[in-house]
């Protein structure tokens, strides 16, 4: 071992070893390496191809979703830019919706994150074609597109068609609860509404009073001036909590018309009248209007009801969000949407069975005008109902038609069939509304769902919609929504199905391929 300097030179003997002189503090160091090592020089001039079309392998989900968006009609993307040429330039929409797709395939939605792996991340890069939207651009680009954004998931539904993924000889319909985003600890009732209104705007008039003094100032403080302030959103959950009032009685009122129309005369018994009362024990959010308080299995969520239809081969085929807090009311429009979007996606033929769970059990649903045949489970006779085999079941139908007619008394009727008068009068509105009686609807259910062909059809529930929820809750991630009200919400949950049919078409691709 020899020492020069600085520099301390080691001698191996290995026939494989070779010496390389660099430098150490200013001064040259003799350093023995392996002939077979890779040296990391940093200073290469090229360290990824000069093409981004070479920086990804062949048959990446990157390129697919290029090609994808190569096949989509962007017409709704671009008809919102203004054809003149003035103002800045824009992104192209093809890049940023295919950054979209591809963050959303990849369970990525957050737009200050998807901002950070468009640096970092190979993939994002070549899909935003090195370019390098902000995180405010790319929320601007999913707020301004919304609506054409939803409309993407039709699109996709084409092109599972085309590929053979749909067949829609069974389709699963059902629900799940998906955060808001806000906070439950935002909701407040319609008193503490309106007191944190004037009190805010007691603080406003005293902030004014000191900065204007005795002018009079025109322009409302920058925080007011905005749509989405807290303020207008108080403001909005006053609205609703009033509204949601007003339009149960109106329903009840035109429900009540329509049926007096049917039959040429006035129904018998009090006419219903406004209590005045509406909306002062229930709540609002104020960080989300829109979102409601749901019960989701064994806790309570802050949140949305994200509905979807499933095929057989786990393909939605319709996705739609409201904030009801069951899925009684969510059958009928989810079919209705279903079966729209497979005639336009040019599905030859309709859908043949729909099964859902006991969540959707109504007689309404059970009644529905469709060619589909339909398979919901049913729930147990309600406390107070008669039990399909009680023999006075035989005798409802015409008690109920003739206490419709107004032929005899509540009372009389619910001494013939053996039940309270409060019930008496559901089973009437429920005649009223269907036609039927509502115990015999569920006794042709049961009979329905205990045929072996039938009963084969509803088991696949379980493995259809039930895996597709579990794959975007658990193994992507989409347990909360990012954007606030109904409209938003409903367009951000067509992506995230949109991004499921995605990866189904290309895994099938590539099991085709390999």
């Amino acid at each position: 071992m020899g020492i020069h300097g600085k520099c301390v030179l080691t001698w191996l003997s290995h026939e494989s070893a070779a010496w390389e002189r660099v430098g150490c503090g200013g001064v040259l160091k003799n350093r023995c390496v392996a002939v077979n090592m890779r040296v990391a020089d940093r200073d290469q001039v090229f360290l990824m191809p000069p093409s981004v079309a070479d920086w990804l392998p062949e048959g990446h989900l990157a390129w697919f979703v290029v090609d994808v968006v190569a096949e989509l009609d962007l017409s709704a993307f671009t008809a919102d830019y203004r054809a003149d040429g003035r103002g800045g330039a824009v992104y192209d929409p093809s890049a940023m919706l295919a950054v979209l797709l591809y963050a959303y395939c990849t369970g990525e939605r957050s737009s200050r994150r998807i901002e950070r792996r468009l640096v970092e991340d190979v993939a994002f890069r070549v899909l935003a074609a090195n370019q390098g939207p902000d995180h405010a651009t790319l929320a601007r680009f999913r707020r301004r597109h919304e609506d054409a954004i939803a409309e993407v998931f039709g699109q996709v539904l084409g092109l599972c068609v085309a590929e053979g993924l749909v067949d829609a000889g069974v389709v699963a319909i059902d629900g799940t609860k998906i955060a808001a985003d806000a906070s439950a600890w935002a909701n407040r009732t319609r008193k503490q509404l309106a007191e944190e209104i004037l009190a805010e705007a007691d603080e406003v008039d005293d902030a004014e009073d000191l900065r204007l003094g005795e002018r009079r100032g025109d322009e409302l403080p920058p925080r007011w001036s905005d749509r989405r302030d807290r303020r207008s959103r108080v403001r909005e959950a006053l609205a609703q909590l009033d509204a949601a009032g007003a339009a149960d009685f109106e329903s009840l009122l035109a429900e009540r018309a329509a049926k007096e129309a049917e039959l040429g005369r006035a129904l018998p018994g009090r006419k219903p009248r406004p209590t005045g009362r509406a909306g002062k024990k229930k709540h609002a959010n104020v960080s989300d209007p829109d979102s409601r308080m749901l019960r989701s299995g064994q806790r309570f969520v802050q949140g949305y009801n994200a509905q979807a239809a499933v095929t057989g081969e786990q393909v939605i085929v319709a996705a739609q969000v409201c904030n009801a807090a069951n899925d009684t009311t969510q059958l009928a429009p989810v079919l209705a949407a279903a079966q729209a979007n497979l005639v336009a996606a040019g599905h030859p033929e309709g859908i043949a069975t729909v099964v859902a769970d006991a969540g959707y059990w109504s007689t309404g649903n059970a009644t529905i005008d469709t060619p589909a045949q339909v398979l919901i489970a049913t729930t147990p006779a309600t406390n107070g109902d008669i039990e399909v085999d009680d023999p006075r079941l035989a005798i409802r139908s015409d008690v109920l038609q003739r206490l419709d007619l107004g032929q005899i008394t509540t009372k009389a009727a619910a001494a013939q069939i053996g039940v309270s008068e409060n019930w008496t009068r559901h089973l009437l509105g429920e005649y009223r509304r269907f036609g039927r009686d509502p115990a015999i609807v569920r006794a042709e259910m049961d009979t329905a769902l205990a045929e072996p062909d039938n009963a084969a059809r509803y088991a696949k529930r379980k493995i259809t919609v039930e895996p597709v929820f579990g794959q975007i809750k658990h193994n992507r991630g989409y347990r909360r929504f990012t954007r606030r009200g109904l409209t938003a919400v409903d367009s951000e949950w067509k992506l995230i199905c949109a991004t499921t049919n995605l990866l189904k078409i290309y895994r099938h691709r590539e099991a085709v391929a390999g």
